[in-house]
């Protein structure tokens, strides 16, 4: 899979952003159709950039924002696929607003696209500020856009492939965030209803605070850390209305009985992660510890003896 690194350097002068630009943009590195740009023109860029900026008298400062998009010289992937991962990841929540000027370089042994973001929101004039969870975030979406196309995780600008058990311990480490993902993505298959998806995630540790008249969820963990909604990627899966519909659906296709079965599965396999951990460095991200094949390990591994059905299940119901 890709690697996402940001890059620091002189970003303070309006002069440094025109060079950058002009960089990412080489045509001896990329060409027209590896180009692209989110919420402007990509070749008008500057002048869109220095526009928003002067609006809301923002010309002082960090002036851009500049990460890549790495993919190892083994990964099956074209300069055109490239392009298209590159398309949808600006498409995240976290860019909303912000103009973004991007181009695919194929000048090296691996492919690798360049971001130039603006650091004034174009929308709210806001200045671009990112936490070590958004960080986060960043790179697990990276990640689930990549999976689509059948990539292998790959860890730092070395390109070494690892299996995503390593990876998650040594390149991502364990986030909160993270593990609240998995466990909405989760139980958003088991739940049958609003009032069975709150009572699941609690049983996993979380207050969910969903309310008619409020747009957002609002989610608790034991620690007292709150996320909305809105925040899980990608967030057209997490809605209210997605979530109500997988509801629906997961009605339609199971009985209450199985849906239990199917929670009591999830929370077993979480015990035994918790009972099979002495140094505890998984204990609050048991979920994150079972992500993949490790999960249906630990839901095999704690069927047994126990006699509940699940044969007949798919695996894209967990």
């Amino acid at each position: 899979m890709a690697v996402i690194e940001f890059i620091n350097g002189k970003n303070s002068t309006l002069s440094a952003l025109e060079r950058v630009l002009k960089y990412i943009m080489n045509p001896a590195k990329t060409e027209v159709g590896l180009i692209g740009g989110y919420n402007c023109v990509a070749d008008k860029a500057y002048n869109e950039y220095y526009m928003t900026k002067a609006e809301y008298s923002k010309l002082n400062g960090r002036q851009y924002i500049h990460f890549t998009q790495s993919f190892a010289p083994y990964d099956k992937v074209t300069p055109e696929m490239v392009k298209q991962i590159a398309d949808e990841l600006v498409q995240m929540e976290q860019f909303k607003g912000f103009q973004i000027a991007y181009a695919v370089h194929t000048d090296r042994d691996h492919l690798h696209t360049h971001f130039v973001v603006n650091t004034v929101n174009k929308e709210t004039g806001m200045k671009w500020k990112q936490s070590a969870e958004q960080l986060q975030m960043m790179k697990d979406y990276s990640d689930e856009i990549c999976k689509k196309y059948g990539l292998i995780i790959t860890q730092g600008k070395s390109g070494n492939h690892v299996n995503r058990g390593e990876y998650r311990s040594k390149e991502k480490g364990h986030s909160w965030k993270y593990e609240l993902y998995l466990a909405v993505k989760k139980v958003k298959w088991i739940a049958r209803s609003k009032e069975d998806f709150i009572a699941n995630m609690k049983t996993l540790g979380y207050q969910v605070d969903w309310r008619d008249t409020r747009k957002y969820i609002t989610f608790t963990n034991g620690e007292g850390k709150k996320c909305r909604n809105r925040k899980l990627y990608p967030p057209e899966h997490f809605t209210k209305e997605a979530l109500l519909k997988a509801f629906e659906l997961n009605s339609q296709r199971m009985d209450a009985k199985l849906s239990r079965n199917k929670m009591e599965m999830l929370l077993s396999a979480v015990q035994l992660v918790k009972m099979d951990d002495p140094l505890e460095t998984g204990k609050n991200y048991p979920l994150s510890t079972l992500e993949g094949e490790a999960l249906k390990e630990k839901i095999e591994e704690s069927k047994k003896g126990k006699g509940l059905n699940w044969d007949k299940e798919s695996e894209n119901s967990m």
